[in-house]
């Protein structure tokens, strides 16, 4: 029974990453289950045992997304104290923010051309876990601006909410300016100069004082 179950686990992957791989070259509209079918190699009675259709496989894609980029983008406060000078730690803070963002982008293309191509009012439910997904991230980038602000790295007469819509909205169009249109041509070292403009960018938005030790 163990075998089996975890046998059934691999084939719901490996529909699922199929899927992905056909969402990002057609689009959601476009792509059809028997697409997905045929690039898994197995029954169209095999894929409606773990999915109820097309919805079904899309949102889970979707929420599987959610919990990866929250993994990803992890950093321990503690790993930012210490005895050089506190606005130092607070820009490699933030280096670390856009670095392990770009990082969420550059490491699964289809992956990345779901989530920067998509939307809001393509369907009720994607419009809700989409708008799930920016609020998680928005919640990161107020947290961190709150806390910069407590500690005195950022002006406490800074509007965070705005703010905070402006920092998200210039991260997730810089990465689809990286990683969806110019994807085949940045080089790691083109990425890392970009990814410093980008925390020069966002720390003068912020009122921050860039340092690049």
């Amino acid at each position: 029974m163990i075998e089996n179950m975890k046998k059934g686990e691999k084939t719901k992957e490996r529909v699922l990453k199929c899927a992905e791989q056909a969402f990002s070259k057609k689009g959601y509209y476009e792509t059809q289950i028997s697409d997905i079918v045929k690039m898994a190699r197995v029954a169209k009675g095999t894929i409606y045992q773990y999915f109820e259709n097309k919805e079904d496989i899309f949102t889970t894609l979707l929420e599987k997304y959610m919990r990866e980029w929250g993994k990803i983008i992890f950093l321990d406060i503690k790993d930012f104290m210490g005895e050089n000078p506190a606005n130092v730690y607070a820009i490699d803070y933030l280096r670390q923010r856009l670095q392990k963002t770009a990082a969420f982008f550059s490491e699964n293309q289809d992956r990345t051309n779901i989530i920067l191509r998509m939307g809001v009012g393509v369907n009720e439910e994607f419009d809700r876990i989409i708008r799930k997904f920016e609020a998680k991230e928005l919640h990161v980038v107020t947290h961190d601006i709150k806390l910069a602000q407590r500690q005195g790295h950022i002006p406490e007469k800074l509007n965070v909410e705005l703010a905070s819509n402006a920092v998200l909205g210039a991260i997730l169009r810089l990465n689809y300016y990286l990683f969806v249109m110019h994807k085949k041509s940045i080089s790691k070292t083109k990425l890392e100069e970009v990814t410093e403009e980008g925390v020069r960018l966002v720390s003068n938005t912020l009122q921050m004082k860039y340092t690049n030790n």
